[in-house]
């Protein structure tokens, strides 16, 4: 009995010997080993997830003091959980939460190419398994508060009927921050500060622009003139309070407008700089800092209901930040990164990301997590690894892997492989080229564009090269990521090998691939189910941006 109880932990055999019996002995074990490890993970802690909307790898105050970011309640959960430092999502919005909500890679969704834009009718297919309902199965109750953009044409493509229990924002890409009316303005410095203040009607284009704010699937224009920011804010303190004493664990997930243009926050934010700092600078560090205090009412709010103790707390951006601001001081937002939002250099797709909470074993608070990390990830983690739930009603591939015990451990994840993307419209979508990247180990493969048969009009599929772009005259780019993380010295033609590895890898996914979501009719290809159908129809500023279908 004394040799088995010592096996159990590093512990001294001459203890146990004193002790009359083996459960004595046991006892001591256990709290030998919980005094060492720290607390256990609960069997169903809450989760909350929060996602910042165009934050970049140089924007957070834990990231790089020296930019004077005031960032103190996201730097605090950072430091005292385990930071992601090797983590990656897509490069823009759409895309990263469609993978964010499935699972599975964008070339199996239809968003490797463009975000869902305004008018269009279309949305993450019906048959696809969101990220809400997994948990719904575990037991969990579900609530959103903020940014859906995954699909709205339909009611059936919208939060409530993919999985929230509760659901409050705003279903398109952007707007303004009190108003609520649905438009992205222009990149550069924000608007004017006041209330009213609503985004001017496109000069060469259709007028987008819509009342974006719902309640449970119904317009809710009680809250005009009313921030955002501390909508959220409100919104996840009362629901906070309202699961005190349940016996269902709860699911929040929180993705902000901060910090997408049009940049403008409350003034008192801004107030937080220096006056001598330039003004778009000012701008946009104050709208970081918005952010990190409604963060802090969310931390503050667990703590007084003695809910924090049980509580996940995730934290992501959903893609790298934009070329906006200050001309030059715009180039820090990345840093050191090659690269922006829209794009697969680095810059566009490796973002800030860390879990905190008071459940992780003593040994990984405030470690780094350096193994590959992926957006996908997160639906096998968050169901099996957190959770403690099943993913059998998943009938189709996934992409992610269940990253929680590798998190928790310190120990090298299952993941050895990703893909960054893989489009095959060259020009006129978002996701501009090199359209496609794909990782092994240390090694980055980009090409500019892939042609893949029976898309776009093409009767083969490959690599396309470039004869414009230097990086991708003679063929794909390659990079290690070890060694050269600012992707600056291209490496293909001393590594044969391994780009006719990575090519051939490419080639077995664009088989994989579905037709890509396009703004125009047929929208995803000729079977696409509806694609004889209408786009929205023109309305008003303040007229609800409502299904139309």
């Amino acid at each position: 009995e004394t040799a088995y109880c010592s096996q159990l932990i590093s512990f001294d055999t001459d203890d146990c010997e004193k002790m009359p019996s083996l459960s004595l002995c046991l006892i001591a074990v256990v709290a030998v080993a919980v005094a060492a490890r720290g607390p256990v993970v609960d069997a169903k802690p809450n989760i909350v997830f929060i996602v910042a909307d165009d934050l970049g790898y140089n924007e957070m105050g834990y990231q790089n003091k020296s930019r004077g970011i005031h960032s103190p309640n996201i730097d605090a959960l950072a430091e005292e959980g385990v930071r992601l430092g090797n983590y990656y999502v897509q490069p823009i919005c759409s895309p990263t939460r469609s993978a964010l909500h499935t699972g599975r890679y964008t070339m199996r969704l239809g968003t490797q190419s463009n975000v869902i834009y305004w008018d269009t009718p279309w949305g993450i297919a019906l048959n696809e398994t969101f990220l809400p309902e997994n948990l719904k199965d575990a037991g969990y109750t579900t609530a959103m508060f903020g940014k859906w953009h995954l699909g709205m044409f339909k009611e059936e493509y919208t939060p409530p009927r993919r999985g929230y229990d509760v659901h409050h924002g705003y279903y398109q890409g952007c707007g303004s921050r009190d108003t609520h009316v649905s438009s992205c303005c222009e990149a550069g410095p924000g608007p004017p500060f006041e209330d009213d203040y609503i985004c001017n009607a496109p000069k060469e284009s259709k007028d987008y622009r819509g009342y974006d704010w719902f309640s449970n699937g119904h317009p809710n224009t009680t809250v005009n003139l009313t921030n955002s920011a501390e909508l959220i804010r409100g919104l996840s303190v009362d629901y906070i309070k309202e699961q005190e004493g349940n016996d269902e664990p709860f699911f929040l997930y929180l993705p902000f407008q901060n910090i997408h243009a049009p940049y403008s926050c409350q003034q008192r934010f801004i107030d937080k700089y220096p006056k001598h700092m330039n003004e778009v600078d000012r701008i946009i560090f104050g709208y970081i800092s918005e952010l990190d205090d409604v963060v802090g009412s969310v931390v503050t709010t667990l703590k007084e209901t003695n809910q924090l103790n049980d509580t996940i707390i995730i934290f992501s951006s959903d893609n790298g930040a934009p070329p906006h601001g200050q001309s030059g001081s715009y180039l820090d937002r990345n840093f050191p990164l090659r690269g922006f939002k829209s794009q697969l250099w680095e810059g566009g797709v490796r973002v800030l990301g860390f879990v905190s909470s008071p459940l992780l074993p003593t040994h990984s608070q405030g470690t780094v997590f350096k193994s590959l990390m992926h957006i996908t990830d997160w639906l096998p983690t968050i169901v099996e690894g957190i959770a403690n739930g099943n993913l059998t009603r998943n009938i189709k591939p996934l992409d992610g892997f269940n990253m929680w015990p590798s998190i928790l451990s310190g120990e090298e994840g299952p993941r050895q492989e990703m893909l960054y993307g893989l489009s095959p419209i060259c020009s006129g979508a978002q996701a501009g080229p090199p359209t496609v990247a794909i990782r092994q180990g240390k090694w980055k493969l980009l090409s500019y564009c892939y042609n893949i048969k029976g898309m776009e009009g093409k009767n083969s599929t490959g690599i396309v090269n470039s004869t414009t772009d230097k990086d991708f005259k003679d063929g794909p780019a390659l990079f290690n990521l070890e060694l050269d993380p600012s992707e600056t010295s291209n490496v293909a033609k001393n590594n044969p090998a391994v780009v006719a590895t990575l090519v051939a890898r490419l080639k077995d996914l664009a088989l994989q691939s579905v037709v890509p979501m396009v703004w125009t009719p047929p929208y995803q290809g000729e079977n696409y189910y509806c694609a004889k159908c209408p786009l929205r129809p023109v309305g008003s500023p303040y007229e609800p941006y409502t299904p139309w279908m």
